[in-house]
């Protein structure tokens, strides 16, 4: 039985509790927040779990083998070092850190301590992504083209890092467990940024970027807070065709474009045939259901009880934060 810990009762460490409550082999031991009111929260919903307002008496308890940061972004790389420092394992909210460097400072402190790190980069373990990752690592798409990603949702009502920070980190983890599975590098030739801020004046709000891979492969990302309509839609173009993931979708969530017909290509001028264009047939796939945070959480305890690599470790936590900041750099 692993026993854990949880830092930050907010609403995704709210959700955290409830799915490590539900992961076999875990056992929840004590959840800490600042805010009473989450405390209460946690409280009443779940009597079995000790609540603190200080995380060292958490950090502290020597009968908590693993610790699950769902703190504000800024945060993450100090309570992160601490949790590793007091000889926890370490699963921590996306992304890794703020910075670069402190991304990997963590990833280097576990690896040393012989601890297990993971990342909260929560789509490694959708259904449509482990069957996009499958396809795409068989080969059977081809050669990889362009991705594009959209991500838009109304913000958080108070957020201490902008758009880029709270929404593209799924799409980064996506994108790079995507180039990986097809064995490409993800150095970057370029980034282009182009960035606003019309609802909160401090913060952009709406963010577009273009990253131009070594490899040859391109992405744009769109990731926004001022539209009120909740969009997640990811466009994956290769050489055998198209596949389009919407996760808005209840159902049909994968969706793969064969290559469409054109009959304007190569055509005989002197033959008096009608042109045209279709697109290809369409292939949706059956995808097994299950919830990805509960997977994560599972993933976490089957890591601490047999010494596995990750999938979301501390690699790809540092990769998807050095693009971040590479972004950000460039928005400036």
């Amino acid at each position: 039985m692993v026993r854990i810990g949880i830092i930050g009762a907010g609403y995704w460490g709210s959700n955290l509790v409830r799915a490590f409550n539900d992961t076999e082999g875990a056992a929840i031991v004590s959840v800490a927040d600042r805010k009473q009111g989450r405390l209460q929260f946690v409280e009443k919903r779940y009597p079995h779990i000790r609540v603190t307002s200080d995380m060292d008496d958490l950090l502290r308890d020597e009968s908590i083998d693993a610790v699950a940061v769902a703190t504000p972004v800024p945060t993450h790389y100090d309570v992160g070092r601490r949790v590793l420092e007091a000889g926890k394992h370490a699963m921590i909210e996306k992304p890794l850190a703020y910075t670069y460097d402190e991304a990997c400072r963590l990833k280097e402190l576990a690896d040393s301590l012989n601890r297990i790190l993971t990342v909260g980069h929560v789509y490694q373990f959708s259904p449509a992504v482990e069957w996009l990752a499958a396809r795409i690592g068989s080969g059977r798409l081809g050669k990889l083209f362009h991705i594009d990603s959209i991500r838009i949702n109304l913000g958080p009502p108070q957020s201490e890092v902008d758009v880029v920070w709270d929404l593209a980190p799924h799409d980064l983890s996506i994108l790079i467990y995507i180039l990986w599975q097809a064995k490409l590098p993800t150095d970057v030739r370029s980034i282009r940024v182009m960035s606003g801020s019309f609802v909160k004046d401090s913060l952009a709000d709406l963010t577009h970027f273009f990253i131009e891979f070594e490899c040859g492969v391109t992405a744009h990302v769109h990731v926004s807070w001022v539209t009120s309509n909740k969009v997640r839609l990811m466009q994956i173009s290769a050489e055998h065709g198209t596949v389009v993931f919407d996760d808005m979708q209840p159902s049909e969530k994968i969706k793969i474009y064969s290559q469409g017909v054109d009959t304007r290509i190569g055509a005989d001028e002197s033959q008096a045939a009608e042109l045209t264009y279709r697109p290809g047939d369409i292939f949706i796939p059956t995808l097994p259901r299950h919830e990805p945070l509960a997977a994560e959480c599972r993933h976490f305890v089957d890591c601490i009880e047999t010494g596995k690599e990750p999938i979301n470790g501390g690699k790809i936590g540092v990769e998807v934060v050095r693009l971040l900041e590479m972004i950000t750099k460039r928005a400036n």
